[in-house]
């Protein structure tokens, strides 16, 4: 198991439930894969930096979690077809790995 974070930008004029119940989506393909959530962090809305998918604003949220790479796979082919979320990154959190 290694030590993953993703950044996840969501829709701004999506309501706080739609928020979560889409959070709750990939928190429950993490713990399906037998990950598990570290920490989860609201970021609130900000402004982008370009316009994505006609949109000046973004709701960020950071979830830190440990998993394998088969369930990275799985919450990147999720994330590209949901059209709430903008913009999503998951890299390895380095420091924090056991190797």
């Amino acid at each position: 198991m290694r030590n993953y974070e993703i950044m996840l930008i969501f829709d701004a004029s999506l309501e706080e439930n739609d928020i979560e119940k889409e959070l709750k989506k990939v928190t429950s393909i993490i713990e399906k894969g037998k990950g598990s959530v570290i920490d989860s962090q609201k970021w609130g809305t900000r402004k982008l930096a370009y316009p994505i998918k006609h949109q000046e604003n973004g709701y960020y949220h950071l979830i830190n979690f440990t998993s394998n790479e088969t369930v990275i796979n799985e919450i990147d082919r999720v994330n590209k077809i949901n059209d709430k979320i903008l913009r999503h990154l998951i890299v390895k959190d380095e420091k924090s790995s056991a190797v």
